[in-house]
C-alpha cells in the first residue's frame, strides 16, 4: 500500500510539473519569448533546454531546481540530464 501511495504521489506531481511548465510558458510563447508548449515537458527539462542553449536565466534556475533535485534524492545536473535523456524526444 505504501508503495502504490509513493508512486500515485509521483504521478501526480509530475503531471502537476507538466502543468506548471505549460503555466508558465503559455503566456511567454504568445508574446514571443518561449518555445510552444508541448504540454509534456516538465518544468527541469524546459530549464535543462534553455541552459544547454546558453541562457544566463536558466544557469539559476537549473542551480535551484538541481539543489531541490538532491535534497529528493536524485544525483547532481538534474535539469541538464533531464534535457539530455529527452531532447530526441518530438516535441
Amino acid at each position: 500500500m505504501v508503495k502504490r501511495s509513493r508512486e500515485a504521489l509521483w504521478a501526480l506531481l509530475r503531471a502537476l510539473d507538466i502543468l506548471g511548465c505549460t503555466i508558465w510558458l503559455a503566456p511567454l510563447y504568445i508574446v514571443g519569448l518561449a518555445d510552444r508548449p508541448t504540454g509534456r515537458m516538465m518544468v527541469s527539462t524546459y530549464v535543462g533546454k534553455a541552459l544547454a542553449n546558453g541562457h544566463q536565466w536558466a544557469r539559476c534556475a537549473a542551480w535551484v531546481i538541481d539543489r531541490l533535485a538532491m535534497l529528493c534524492g536524485d544525483q547532481p545536473n538534474h535539469c541538464a540530464r533531464s534535457w539530455e535523456k529527452r531532447k530526441g524526444e518530438a516535441d
